[in-house]
């Protein structure tokens, strides 16, 4: 059976609110999302996360959601990180330390008291799927550029995650997705 929601551009974001019960209320009851878009969208990181969110729902296995809500959200970020370039790295060396220790090399993924992150090869990450390292923005980028990311910036975590699982999501620096997912897994609680 299917649960069609009409949408607008007056209703968009009182239907992007509403995610969590739409969820469990078709979670609940067996039912396929239908997103009706009756007027084209204007805000194409709205439409994006709409056909997000549709997708997310329909997804009937925890595995599954969360899989892609992982690969979709780092698929986000790194387009971000791409487009913005905001860490602006140059010959290994990013904004932050050019000013502070031009001496220091890859930026956030090698520092003296934690050492260097093993997927960290030739100053290229090998691992390219570790949301925590996209999400991260350092003090420096906050305080001179105003950059900030958090997990709730992104409506797929925001809505489809708990409080654990997001923790899990932001301090899992320098880990697998693999294991992630199995973190994710094991602090599934209903999202309140």
């Amino acid at each position: 059976m299917e649960y069609v929601i009409d949408i607008d551009n007056s209703n968009i974001d009182k239907i992007i609110k509403k995610t969590k019960s739409i969820k469990n209320k078709c979670d609940r009851k067996n039912l396929v999302l239908k997103f009706n878009i009756k007027e084209p969208i204007k805000d194409e990181i709205l439409l994006r996360d709409i056909k997000s969110i549709e997708t997310a729902i329909n997804l009937k296995t925890k595995e599954e959601r969360y899989n892609y809500i992982y690969d979709t959200v780092c698929k986000y970020l790194d387009d971000r990180i791409i487009n913005e370039n905001y860490c602006e790295f140059k010959d290994d060396v990013c904004i932050k330390f050019r000013e502070e220790d031009p001496s220091h090399k890859n930026g956030c993924c090698e520092y003296s008291d934690r050492g260097k992150c093993k997927y960290l090869i030739d100053s290229v990450c090998t691992m390219k799927t570790c949301m925590a390292c996209k999400l991260f923005t350092c003090k420096y980028l906050y305080k001179h550029k105003g950059i900030r990311q958090r997990v709730n910036d992104y409506v797929l975590i925001k809505y489809f995650f708990n409080r654990n699982q997001k923790n899990i999501l932001e301090c899992s620096f320098w880990t697998p997705k693999e294991i992630v997912m199995k973190r994710l897994l094991a602090n599934n609680y209903n999202v309140k």
